[in-house]
């Protein structure tokens, strides 16, 4: 028996539970099921079983893969799932629509399930009889937010009533619930008819928007991107009602590499991981930053009309001046604080601080750096940054020492002590965080 086969297989027997109504003869063959939203409002909807073999058949050719994205002739589907903040579970889609995100303009985004022909394409790949997650998967099918108050009916939720909807339907509340998707949708007919010629441009954009998603909290999520999601869920069974902030459509495409790692930071619990990622975001930049800067510089010395090659002081003092800024760009500290000059305001950190925390950090230091010399040193005012640049190097000091802290484990220097130290630490996540998300932000580009 194929994989498809197999697929239809179970796919009938669910039908057939709730089916009414059917001859005990053609059962096999046909069976007919009630939908509608309530008990009095209900219409009969019946199929052949080779009508169910052909939509599953045709829903998995629909879908094509390319550089781990999904793709078919409308729209794109970049997988991923999610966690829900201090959650060990996998967060469910739980709306029975698409929910979209703001900003429309050439491209519709919006986040939801995977599409049906995608689900059967998964469960193509894994073995039916063995696989855990796949013999459960209709569980909830049968007894969770399908049907009507009676119990009796299939309830689509407003959607349309036809083959599609009814099997999504019957399968919404199972395993599939937790596979989503970001999916993007050319608005102009001409651009659906390049999205496989375009994938990798449709990758950057979605990567934008789950990394906007993140930013926004919507819901809680904390989402991860992963080409087979299915084969990833263990235990996932924590619903939650809808909550959280709207999400914007992605105006700029980030890094990956940066976008990978705040990622990560996201969907672990550990502080210690946490902060070390949002940190790595930001080295992430310490060559580039001041090989900028530094060409910035030069290249004002040498355009100055007052400056000349063939005069020896000129040449000598601008290669003492290239010296110089050389050796202090080889001290990390201080690489982290050029970046932080350079994309850091005082608005990035202001509007993602509580009051509780900026008073925290102008008046305290993690306990762990009590071998400090100068702790006063690692604590800064905020406000400072619209006219001080001091503050850029008090905010450096503070980050690179707690780094330092966590990374080293000598005698007789800082170190983190996980039993004891976890509280303090997890106060310096969100300005580590903060700084690491605006870094992405303005390092990024943008787009149409």
């Amino acid at each position: 028996m194929t994989e498809t086969a197999k697929i239809v297989k179970i796919l009938w027997k669910a039908l057939m539970n709730l089916s009414i109504e059917n001859d005990a003869d053609n059962i096999e063959d046909q069976v007919s099921v009630k939908i509608g939203s309530n008990s009095d409002n209900t219409q009969s909807f019946s199929l052949t079983k080779s009508e169910l073999t052909e939509f599953v058949n045709d829903q998995i050719s629909t879908f094509d893969c390319s550089d781990g994205v999904y793709f078919c002739s409308d729209h794109v589907e970049y997988t991923v799932i999610a966690r829900q903040k201090n959650e060990p579970f996998l967060a469910p889609f739980v709306w029975g629509q698409d929910v979209a995100f703001t900003g429309v303009k050439k491209y519709r985004y919006s986040l939801s399930q995977i599409s049906l022909g995608l689900f059967f394409k998964f469960l193509e790949d894994i073995e039916l009889d063995h696989n855990f997650i796949v013999q459960n998967i209709f569980t909830n099918s049968f007894y969770m937010g399908l049907f009507n108050g009676s119990g009796e009916s299939i309830d689509l939720m407003g959607n349309e009533a036809n083959l599609y909807n009814v099997i999504d339907s019957l399968l919404r509340r199972s395993v599939k619930q937790y596979l989503m998707a970001i999916k993007i949708e050319p608005i102009d007919d001409q651009d659906k008819k390049k999205i496989a010629e375009n994938i990798d441009s449709y990758k950057r954009k979605a990567e934008a928007a789950m990394f906007n998603i993140n930013l926004a909290k919507f819901h809680g999520f904390s989402l991860r991107y992963l080409m087979d999601p299915l084969s990833t869920i263990t235990n996932a069974n924590n619903a939650r009602n809808i909550n959280g902030k709207r999400m914007e459509s992605p105006h700029m495409i980030y890094n990956q590499d940066m976008l990978d790692i705040y990622t990560a930071g996201n969907w672990h619990d550990d502080p210690l991981v946490q902060f070390l990622n949002y940190y790595q975001v930001v080295e992430y930049l310490f060559n580039y930053v001041p090989d900028k800067m530094l060409f910035e510089q030069v290249q004002r010395k040498i355009s100055n009309p007052k400056f000349s090659y063939t005069k020896e002081k000129d040449v000598l003092m601008l290669s003492n001046f290239i010296s110089k800024l050389h050796r202090k760009n080889e001290k990390e500290v201080n690489s982290l604080e050029m970046v932080l000059s350079r994309y850091v305001e005082y608005s990035d950190l202001k509007g993602s601080l509580s009051d509780e925390l900026i008073s925290y950090y102008y008046n305290e230091v993690p306990s762990f750096l009590k071998n400090v010399s100068d702790s006063n040193g690692l604590k800064f005012s905020i406000n400072n940054l619209n006219n001080s640049e001091k503050t850029y190097g008090k905010i450096a000091r503070r980050l690179y020492a707690i780094r330092n802290s966590l990374v080293h484990n000598k005698e007789g220097e800082n170190h983190f002590n996980p039993l004891n130290d976890e509280e303090d630490l997890k106060k310096e996540i969100p300005l580590m965080k903060a700084i690491a998300e605006t870094v992405i932000i303005k390092y990024g580009t943008t787009v149409e």
